[in-house]
């Protein structure tokens, strides 16, 4: 059977019956099934909760562009986010946009890696079609700056091939990048029992599915010991830390 060509988000059970179906590329095939496994792995629960959570009741929703470099998977990134943002709030309590690129041909370089993250979130930038939200701070190195876009503060995790003992952010087919809302955690601040709770319990997970003890950079936002930025693309090293965020600071 021909394969289903389409730019729109993907919900788990479309994805579910175009793969039974066989009406999938291969590559898409590939890396949702490859990401719903390591989300939905008894033996070895991945950290964050909230994403397990996600994947099982379907309030993920999934994009598969082009390559990261290519200016027609920017601009499917664009319309996309912008559809999400829109209606993300009716999808569920816990939801996330995640973007699966296409495998890269050959073996890329760690530093590709970076830019193609870096570069992304510049280029939606570009497109953005809203103001930057008034109560956001601009500059980058602020302890409350968040990444915005169309008016939405959100925080991304970004996956890739070349973490190793990093295991909560490996996947072995290419750039992996999760938008989360904040409006998703809004009663989850690490002010609150419920969030502290959930950070404690995601935290224990961590240190059990890692190969190694979690990156100094991480902790909470609007803690001014912490950006949020430097927690988007973890160094592969704890010894290693970002100094200067890639991204310009907003006008």
């Amino acid at each position: 059977m021909g394969t289903l060509d389409t730019d729109e988000l993907w919900t788990k059970s479309e994805l579910e019956d175009a793969i039974e179906r066989d009406a999938l590329a291969d590559w898409k095939a590939l890396r949702y099934t490859t990401f719903h496994e390591t989300m939905t792995d008894g033996d070895t629960p991945y950290p964050c909760y909230f994403a397990v959570e996600a994947e099982r009741t379907g309030c993920f929703r999934y994009l598969f562009p082009g390559s990261p470099d290519d200016p027609t998977a920017r601009s499917q990134l664009t319309d996309a986010l912008v559809t999400y943002l829109d209606g993300y709030r009716t999808i569920g309590d816990i939801t996330s946009l995640v973007i699966l690129f296409e495998p890269p041909i050959s073996e890329q370089s760690t530093e590709t890696y970076k830019r193609q993250f870096w570069e992304l979130l510049e280029a939606l930038w570009d497109r953005d079609p809203e103001p930057w939200p008034e109560l956001v701070p601009t500059d980058p190195n602020h302890p409350k700056w968040r990444y915005c876009f169309a008016g939405e503060p959100m925080f991304l995790v970004a996956r890739a091939p070349f973490y190793e003992a990093r295991r909560s952010r490996y996947t072995p087919h290419g750039l992996e990048i999760t938008i989360q809302p904040a409006g998703v955690f809004e009663g989850l601040s690490g002010m609150s029992d419920e969030g502290q709770r959930a950070r404690s319990t995601i935290r224990d997970r961590l240190a059990n599915y890692d190969e190694m003890p979690r990156h100094p950079d991480l902790g909470d936002y609007s803690d001014p010991r912490r950006h949020e930025w430097k927690q988007y693309l973890l160094p592969e090293t704890n010894e290693e830390s970002i100094a200067r965020c890639p991204l310009p600071e907003r006008s």
